[in-house]
Order: C-alpha cells, then sequence, then structure tokens
C-alpha cells in the first residue's frame, strides 16, 4: 500500500492526555487533517528520528551500546592530546569535510520559497565554518573558559562522486507544496538523491519537515559504532542510503550574510545554528539534557547538567540546581534562539574526533576528495525528471530536464524512456544548449493501468555522438495511478488495538480535506475517541467521478498491529471489492482511489467488458454480455501510452485487427457516457 505526503500532516496537537490509556507513551502535538492547531516548531527530530531507525532495524545499537564504545576512545583523545602538551583536545590538526546540498523542492523559481538561492546555501556553509572553527570576530566565537575550535572545517564539494566539476548545490523538482513527513523523506527523497555517504556530508533542504511534534526545523542521523562485541553490521549497511542531515528551508543559512534569502521570522531560528546543531548530531553530540531529566547525562562533564531544553535566552537559567553550574543556554546543542549560541566545550570536542577516527562513514570524510576541484568534460549532458502529473486519472504527463554540464554547447540529443522497464520511446531533442543551461521537455500524455509502476529515461547519444560522462545520463522515478471502484457507498471497517484512542483516521477529498472522520474535525478535543479492541463500522456516501483518499493516523506511531493487539482497518464498496486494507504501518497511511459513475441509461457496466482472446495474435475482441449497455469507442495505447488504434462500438462483440502489432502489452481504453474502463492484453 504506497504511502503519500499528506498535506493534512495528520498529526495531533496537544498531548496523549486526551485519554488515559495513552498517557503511558510520549505526548505528541501537531496537526489534525488539515486544521493548524499549533504553531510550534520543534527545532530538533533527531530523537525521534533515532527512534524510528531502531524501530525499522533492531539490530541498531542502543545508546548504551554507542556509548560503551565509544567512552574508551574519547578517554584515549584525551589523554594523548594533554600528554602531547597540547591545548586541551586539541590536535592541531584541522579536517575539511566535503558537503552536498540537495535542494528539494516544488517547482517554485531559483530563490523563491522553497528552492532557496545558491547565495543562501552558501551563508550556512560560512556559519558552520565560524561555528565549528570558534572563529574570531563573527557570531561563532566566545571566550567561555571550556569553549572549543573544533578544528573542523566544512567546503561546499567542488567534484561529484564520479570525479566531475560540480556546485555542490544540487536541485530536485520532487515536492507537492505540503511538506514532507519524516518517513517520507526517508523512504523516497534520500535514497534518490543521496552522493555517496562515505565520502560527503549530504545536507537535505525541504519544504517543511513534519514528525510527531509538529514541524522541525531540523533533524540529522546519528553515527553507528563498528566492532563492538554483539551488534552485526546490518544496521550500520540499512542506514547507509539515509545518512546525512535534514533542514526545513527556512532555517537553512544565515540572515545576517544573506538578508535577501528565505528565512523563519518568528522562531528566531534564522541564522543558521539550526544546522550546526544537527551536523552536531552527526558527528556524536547529544543534546546538553541527555534527553531526560536532572539525571540524564549528554556524556560531557563540562555541559552542566539541565531538566530540559531551554527556549530564547534566559541567562541565569539553572533548572537542576542541585547540581552544580547554570544551564549552558549559549551551547550549540540546546534548543535556544540563533543568537544567542556560540559554544561548543572541549569535551564536545573529544566526542567528535571520536567519532570521526573511529565511526563508519564519519571516518572516511576526512580523506575524501570531494573538496578537490573535479574535471569539466567537453560532452556532458545530464537527464534528470522533473515531475509526473497524474491527479486522480489513468494518465500522466511526464516531464524531464536536459542539463549541460560539458563546456561544449549541446545541439541535439536522442532520449529514451519507458513504463517499467518494456517498450522503449524515443524522443528527439534539437536545440541549443550552453553550459550550465537547462531545459524542460514535456512528453505527450500517457495511459497506464492502475498500480504501481516506474518510469525510466535515459539519454541515449548527444550531438550524434556517446556522451562522455554516462553516471547523470539515466534516472528512474516511480509513480502510483489510483484504482476506479464502481460504487455509491464504501464501507470503513476498523479493528482497534490495545489503544483504541490512538487511532484517528479519515476520508478526504481530492483536495485532501477531510469530508468525514471518526473525530470531530472542527473541535476534536470534544470527540468521542475509540474504545480498545472493538470494532467500528461506517458507511459513507461518494459521489461518482471523483477522487479520495483514505487516512489513517496512529498517535503511538506504531500501527495499529501487532505489538500492541490485532486491529485492522478495510475499506471495500457496497459490492465487497476492497479498496484498501492493513494495521501494520508506523504513524500514518494513506491510501488514493478513484470512484467511477454507476450504470445507467448512458453509462455501461464496467465488469461485464471481456477481451479474448488474451494473449492474443492476430486479432482481439471487445466482448459485452447481450442486454447490456454498449460503450461508445475504444483506443488502444502501447505500454508508453502511445495511440495505436481506435474505433466505434456498435455490436457486443467488436473485433480488433492487431496483427501489424509488435509483441508487448497493450491497453485498451473503452468509453462510454462519463464511464471508462481500462482492459489489457499481450499480444504474442
Amino acid at each position: 500500500m504506497k504511502k503519500f505526503t499528506l498535506k493534512v500532516a495528520l498529526l495531533l496537537t496537544a498531548t496523549f492526555a486526551l485519554s488515559a490509556n495513552a498517557q503511558e507513551k510520549t505526548p505528541v502535538k501537531g496537526r489534525v487533517f488539515g486544521q493548524n492547531l499549533t504553531q510550534e516548531i520543534h527545532k530538533c527530530g533527531t530523537t525521534e528520528y533515532e527512534a524510528l531507525l531502531r524501530q525499522k532495524n533492531s539490530k541498531r545499537s542502543t545508546t548504551e551500546e554507542f556509548e560503551q564504545w565509544l567512552a574508551p576512545k574519547v578517554n584515549a583523545i584525551k589523554a594523548q592530546t594533554v600528554a602531547m602538551g597540547n591545548t586541551p583536545f586539541s590536535t592541531n590538526e584541522v579536517v575539511t569535510i566535503p558537503v552536498v546540498v540537495h535542494v528539494i523542492h516544488n517547482g517554485s523559481p531559483l530563490g523563491v520559497d522553497e528552492n532557496i538561492s545558491d547565495e543562501q546555501v552558501l551563508s550556512q556553509i560560512t556559519v558552520l565554518n565560524q561555528d565549528f572553527r570558534k572563529m574570531m570576530d563573527t557570531p561563532g566565537y566566545n571566550e567561555n573558559p571550556v569553549g572549543a575550535d573544533m578544528e573542523i572545517e566544512f567546503c561546499i564539494a567542488q567534484r561529484d562522486p564520479n570525479g566531475i566539476a560540480t556546485s555542490g548545490i544540487i536541485r530536485y523538482n520532487m515536492g507537492d507544496g505540503n511538506g514532507w513527513q519524516m518517513e517520507d523523506i526517508e523512504a523516497n527523497v534520500k535514497p534518490q538523491t543521496q552522493w555517496d555517504p562515505t565520502q560527503y556530508l549530504n545536507i537535505w533542504v525541504v519544504d517543511y519537515a513534519y514528525v510527531f511534534g509538529g514541524e522541525l526545523a531540523g533533524y540529522a542521523q546519528f553515527p553507528t559504532q563498528s566492532g563492538l562485541p554483539g551488534i552485526d553490521g546490518t544496521g550500520q549497511a540499512t542506514a547507509a542510503n539515509t545518512d546525512g542531515v535534514v533542514i526545513g528551508h527556512l532555517h537553512m543559512g544565515s540572515r545576517e550574510i544573506y538578508p535577501q534569502g528565505t528565512y523563519d521570522d518568528v522562531s528566531g531560528k534564522d541564522e543558521g545554528r539550526t544546522a550546526t546543531h544537527e551536523v552536531g548530531h552527526f558527528f556524536g553530540l547529544r543534546h546538553i539534557w541527555g534527553d531526560g531529566d536532572c539525571s540524564a547525562d549528554d556524556y560531557c562533564d563540562d555541559t552542566p547538567v539541565a531538566a530540559g531544553a531551554n527556549q530564547g535566552c534566559t541567562v541565569g537559567t539553572d533548572s537542576c540546581p542541585q547540581s552544580p553550574g547554570e544551564d549552558m543556554i549559549e551551547n550549540y546543542m540546546d534548543y535556544t534562539v540563533d543568537d544567542c549560541q556560540n559554544v561548543f566545550t572541549q569535551d564536545q570536542k573529544a566526542r567528535m574526533q571520536a567519532v570521526l577516527l573511529n565511526s563508519p562513514r564519519r571516518a572516511s570524510l576526512i580523506t575524501s576528495l570531494g573538496c578537490q576541484p573535479g574535471i569539466v568534460p567537453e560532452l556532458d549532458g545530464a537527464l534528470n525528471i522533473n515531475e509526473l502529473n497524474n491527479d486522480c486519472s489513468d494518465t500522466f504527463v511526464a516531464s524531464m530536464v536536459l542539463r549541460n554540464q560539458g563546456s561544449t554547447t549541446i545541439t541535439s540529443a536522442v532520449i529514451t524512456y519507458n513504463i517499467d522497464g518494456e517498450n522503449d520511446a524515443v524522443y528527439n531533442w534539437e536545440g541549443n544548449l550552453e553550459t550550465n543551461e537547462e531545459t524542460i521537455i514535456t512528453l505527450d500524455e500517457i495511459t497506464v493501468e492502475s498500480g504501481e509502476h516506474s518510469f525510466n529515461g535515459a539519454l541515449t547519444s548527444v550531438n550524434g555522438t556517446t556522451d562522455e560522462i554516462s553516471s547523470n545520463d539515466t534516472f528512474t522515478r516511480d509513480f502510483t495511478i489510483v484504482a476506479f471502484y464502481n460504487t455509491t457507498q464504501i464501507i470503513v471497517n476498523v479493528m482497534t488495538d490495545d489503544y483504541g484512542d490512538e487511532t484517528i483516521w479519515a476520508l478526504l477529498d481530492s483536495n485532501e480535506d477531510p469530508i468525514f472522520s471518526n473525530i470531530d474535525i472542527e473541535n476534536p478535543w470534544n470527540s468521542d475517541f475509540y474504545n480498545d479492541n472493538q470494532l467500528y463500522t461506517e458507511t459513507i456516501d461518494v459521489d461518482p467521478d471523483q477522487c479520495y483518499y483514505f487516512a489513517m493516523l496512529d498517535l503511538g506511531g506504531d500501527g495499529i498491529c501487532c505489538e500492541y493487539g490485532n486491529g485492522y482497518f478495510s475499506v471495500t464498496t457496497i459490492d465487497g471489492d476492497i479498496i484498501a486494507e492493513g494495521g501494520t504501518f508506523t504513524d500514518q497511511v494513506m491510501v488514493p482511489f478513484g470512484v467511477t459513475s454507476t450504470a445507467g441509461v448512458n453509462n455501461f457496466a464496467t465488469s461485464n467488458i471481456v477481451l479474448y482472446p488474451n494473449p492474443a495474435n492476430t486479432s482481439v475482441n471487445i466482448s459485452i454480455p447481450q442486454g447490456k449497455v454498449l460503450p461508445e469507442n475504444y483506443t488502444v495505447y502501447n505500454n508508453l501510452g502511445q495511440v495505436i488504434a481506435n474505433g466505434t462500438i456498435t455490436t457486443n462483440n467488436t473485433t480488433i485487427n492487431i496483427s501489424g502489432f509488435a509483441n508487448g502489452v497493450y491497453f485498451v481504453k473503452v468509453n462510454g457516457g462519463s464511464t471508462t474502463e481500462t482492459l489489457q492484453f499481450v499480444k504474442q
């Protein structure tokens, strides 16, 4: 069951105090089905992200296991540097980390909204260097006795993983203006865009990020250990393709350095400290309050204990008076506003050094060649997908981007594309594309049957010859064509688990606005939440020729099956056809579907149509039983959606001559009144 990015965010504001049972689990905040019930922005989602990683892979090390592995390495670094007579914990060796920034935008022009400018991105690199080097005469400087120069610098990547020259800022049009759930970033954004995490610090800039707790300013993947007894490499391997840092676009870069950028105007997180904080996590630092209370530990002796995160910038805060020292509100690993922060400590530096020397995908960054200039080929065209537009239809329009990354003008290109790896079609482009210019290529509308598919493209030649760099010539993008059902009503069954009051679901219209839910959307706190281990059934009227979404949220983030009971959900037509079913998910699931017109005077009954023989060789027949309303016409498409044949339907058995068709899969779209049906046959 495919999960879509929710405009509605599917998050609940307030706490689990809404119900008695839910008090046993972690409180959450956020939004319910499009209703903005809070404006709170949470600085960091790294703790929630780490929990998600462990939930997906039980072999990922726990906090205790990681600290058991790291502690002796930190102590060795402290002892060695002091013995050598250096400034405490100073190696006098500055390392440089190459950074690639992936800007995930929604099609906005360069420099507008979430498609932030190069200058705003580069201002963030400047801030990282000021903060990690405790640079004199910058906001990153401090005179704190334990304040440390981390001896880590950052450069925007100068070469890509293939050694080709790059700006280090890569842009992808793959958003929809609704923001991103953390799980969607992990499942869809990162794996499709990430550069080799052993050679680059990957930073993704997204149009808002959401998780339980509301909107996030950012989050990072914590490092892993190696060689710890009892822990194999599975957790490390499965986390590799998501390793890096995510930053909300309003919190990337510095207003002070580049005031023309797009920033958050109210949270005080507009000077680049969000990235400093998250990169701190990336290199092994924990929040200064240890994600607990006064008894929790961040494993750094020179950061006084704190009862929790600090907001604003209240000097003299002492949340744990029984322990020595006031809260270090100026530490980058607190939640105070950006212009309050300017300190990493000596113990935090020792942790980072230990991680940089020993942790997988951290130690290798030190020797990466990513900061060295790459080669500029003479002839290098790059092809990528721009967008797939297939809202509530069995058709979609594909848009590709052809970019010139070589020194020679591109005047022609041959592009092949296919659906699901079958039956390549060819697009011949001609024009004039100078170095670093790009053009958008929009294909004709393509018709595909419902289900999960992949769209694949390849740049096969440039200027009539082979492209010098083949690594950027191909792409694949998964997409879904919604299934349509002939019904006037849907039936929703929900069997709750042991925590029934954590379950919220809604039927949404094509704009993702709720039209029915098990809670009161306008005033959710007056709702009667579901009881535990009980079956609930709702019958809902639906309109013909419409698209809908069935969306379910589990506030506990563990689905409704099977750790805490055997809950499930099903959505069916009145005839019993299954639209959606399940129960095993994490925080949310969302299923799109369409409703066709019911049979009537001008509409035919789609369930009565048969194609035979199938597979076929010379002809295929469209058969409609006697006495049924006839469709008006048919259209035959190949696997790429190109029209191969068409005709009218005047009898109950219409024969299509396919003797001239190439072998492969074809689709017959039958039309009549306001009803259509697409059937598949194989020519062999």
